[in-house]
């Protein structure tokens, strides 16, 4: 075992860009920052910004950004979060809130150090080393300095193989789980949008939506439910045994089905709020802070004040497609948000919107494909639970050399 600064064992150590881009709505290339680093991954989103190639080039010349470089987010309440470059970094250049290692592959395995600095010791490290008066900030300065301690490169590549068997089976879930999803989508946008349902061909219209079909009002078609919060000043109103969402519980969700969020509440938590369980199925819909995200319950649960969530009569409407619809409409939902202080989707605004009803035998045949696809997308997200809890269990066993390799 030996001891470096990350500098010598790095053959650049850089951030993104410091001076203003300025963005190409057609351009072919993305300029990411730290919010696109999540769970050791680099994601993508329709929000992010979109640069030409020629850009792109330019910049790639001060990083040379490449496939197994370390992203490390540098500005923020999240400083420290890490993800490895994998594929298609040639499509893509980060701004000033992430900063970029290159490992000297002669000495230091990347995917290994990669597991070394997202350690729990590491990131509580880079917490506690972040300054800045209005934000933490991790500078290069210091991150040049940082200590690692590192066995043989032989070893280091059996423990970084040994992890990333781990990694490699959750992103092969993940993009199942994507199929999945687009699967469910699809068949949603064909049977509901494009109006190409079975049976289609023998349907009459009328007013451009099939005969029988109708217009109906939220309130029309369920139990719209709000939540409430306990008073946080009590104990004995926390950590029981009730799931209890917040709004920011579903904004990194990836999943349909949700039975628990950050925080549990006891029964007289429950009492003494104005919270309410609400059954399985329930569509749970963020309408504050963000609005417009959507999950269904698992089991039984409850939601502070930024849901306004729905139990669906189910001889009318089926949850599977009120979920569907909400999810595919969500920039439609924040388009009635109104508010002074911050958006918000009001009770009697959810029960004014209107959803496309449709035949219920439909929505049954629908309900039952898309039921089997849901529970599929969350079996693969249990299994990735279980492969998170074994790799983060095995990871500081393998570091501090307890686990032989």
């Amino acid at each position: 075992m030996k001891t470096y600064q990350l500098e010598e064992i790095a053959l650049n150590i850089c951030d993104g860009v410091h001076n203003t881009v300025i963005d190409d709505e057609n351009g072919d290339c993305l300029l990411l920052s730290a919010k696109n680093i999540q769970n050791g991954r680099i994601i993508f989103d329709d929000t992010d910004r979109k640069i030409n190639r020629e850009l792109c080039d330019k910049l790639k010349k001060r990083t040379h950004l490449s496939k197994n470089d370390i992203a490390i987010t540098t500005v923020g309440a999240n400083v420290g979060d890490l993800a490895i470059i994998g594929d298609g970094s040639e499509n893509y250049e980060f701004q000033r809130s992430v900063g970029l290692i290159k490992t000297n592959t002669a000495i230091a395995d990347s995917i290994y150090l990669f597991y070394l600095l997202g350690t729990k010791s590491f990131n509580y490290f880079f917490h506690v080393i972040a300054t800045g008066s209005a934000q933490p900030c991790l500078f290069l300065g210091t991150l040049n300095k940082i200590k690692v301690t590192l066995p043989a490169l032989s070893k280091q590549k059996r423990i970084a193989s040994i992890l990333s068997a781990y990694d490699n089976l959750i992103e092969n879930n993940n993009k199942r789980i994507k199929i999945l999803e687009q699967m469910a989508e699809n068949l949603y946008k064909e049977w509901f949008v494009r109006f190409r349902f079975p049976g289609h061909e023998t349907t009459p219209f009328e007013n451009g939506i099939p005969k029988g079909w109708k217009l109906k009002h939220v309130s029309e078609i369920g139990d719209i439910i709000g939540g409430g919060t306990p008073s946080t000043d009590n104990e004995e109103y926390w950590n029981g045994n009730i799931p209890w969402l917040s709004p920011a519980d579903l904004t990194d969700y990836q999943g349909v089905y949700i039975d628990k969020g950050a925080n549990n509440i006891t029964e007289l938590g429950l009492a003494k709020s104005s919270a309410k369980m609400m059954p399985k199925d329930t569509v749970l819909l963020s309408s504050r802070a963000p609005i417009g995200y959507v999950a269904l319950a698992k089991n039984d649960i409850c939601t502070n004040q930024g849901f306004k969530s729905i139990v669906c009569n189910q001889s009318i409407m089926k949850p599977s497609y009120l979920y569907l619809y909400f999810k595919l409409n969500k920039s439609y939902l924040q388009s009635f948000a109104s508010g002074a202080t911050f958006p918000e989707l009001s009770g009697s605004m959810v029960k004014k919107l209107k959803v496309l009803v449709p035949d219920i035998s439909l929505l049954e045949k629908f309900d039952t494909f898309a039921k089997k696809l849901f529970e599929k997308t969350d079996v693969l997200l249990t299994q990735n639970q279980n492969l998170i809890k074994q790799r983060d269990l095995l990871l500081p066993r393998l570091m501090s050399g307890k686990l032989a390799v």
